[in-house]
């Protein structure tokens, strides 16, 4: 496959297992006849599912699972998706929907999206929150030039007091560690979820030096303040359109070396 379209991006199944085939190798030739294996029926049966009103039972799905590659959260997914298609009443397609609205909800918590383990007790979430500086600090020592106290000062244009006193919290609470002389990253990637009490005060901290930075002329900053009108359908997709660009986003930094440029990535994206 060249990219793998996500069961989530589907509201019928039959539109998602056709998709699928089309980005195996080959368009998915032979795939009808591995899918009709796994599920224990013909071919024939398969052809009439994905260009007919028959349908998979729930049997046949959780068979097609592990074909398909399917994590856990997708194979539930995927299980959801057929019986909203064999559902026979509307009361029922009714309350099948709104699990699946509740399972794609659920996928738009991001502290639940991201590969990130590490966190802060509370008494160190409120120091390490209070500014900017810390969260800057701790992620600045990842570039092999600001690995000393004058180098961290000059690029931040701080006081060298104010960064001894940042470096010292950070080194109590295994964010930095010091190796003959160069401040090194201890525990570089932490993640602060939406239900934290703190998470008002980070976003400020940063819009504050977004802010700041409109003063600024430089050709590798994007400023982009837009209204729009859309439909109350579209709000989901566009949300989750959103959270995946930040997956990619975070993505690419997690695997970007060598380090050589600190920036800040700030995104607003709300009802008026």
């Amino acid at each position: 496959m060249t990219e793998k379209n996500e069961v989530f991006d589907y509201a019928d199944y039959k539109d998602y297992l056709r998709d699928y085939a089309l980005r195996l190798p080959a368009r998915g030739h032979g795939f009808r006849s591995r899918m009709a294996e796994a599920a224990g029926c013909r071919v024939a049966f398969v052809s009439q599912v994905l260009n007919g009103d028959l349908h998979f039972n729930p049997e046949q799905a959780e068979n097609l699972n592990p074909l398909l590659g399917h994590s856990a959260e997708e194979s539930d997914f995927f299980l959801l998706l057929i019986q909203h298609g064999r559902a026979g009443t509307h009361a029922l397609r009714t309350r099948i929907q709104s699990q699946i609205d509740r399972a794609l909800q659920k996928r738009l918590v991001l502290k639940d999206r991201v590969d990130i383990k590490a966190g802060l007790d509370p008494v160190a979430q409120a120091t390490y929150y209070s500014s900017w500086h810390f969260a800057a600090i701790h992620i600045l020592v990842t570039i092999e030039g600001c690995r000393t106290k004058d180098a961290i000062a000059d690029h931040l244009r701080l006081p060298m007091e104010k960064v001894s006193q940042v470096l010292e919290f950070l080194r109590a609470s295994g964010l930095v560690r010091i190796e003959k002389g160069q401040i090194l990253p201890g525990v570089s990637r932490i993640f602060l979820g939406s239900d934290s009490p703190m998470i008002s005060r980070h976003h400020a901290n940063w819009r504050v030096r977004a802010i700041e930075s409109l003063d600024r002329t430089l050709d590798t900053d994007i400023h982009l303040s837009t209204l729009l009108s859309v439909a109350k359908k579209d709000v989901l997709k566009m949300k989750e359109q959103i959270i995946k660009g930040i997956e990619q986003t975070r993505g690419i930094a997690r695997d970007s070396t060598p380090e050589e440029e600190l920036y800040c990535f700030n995104l607003d994206f709300f009802k008026v």
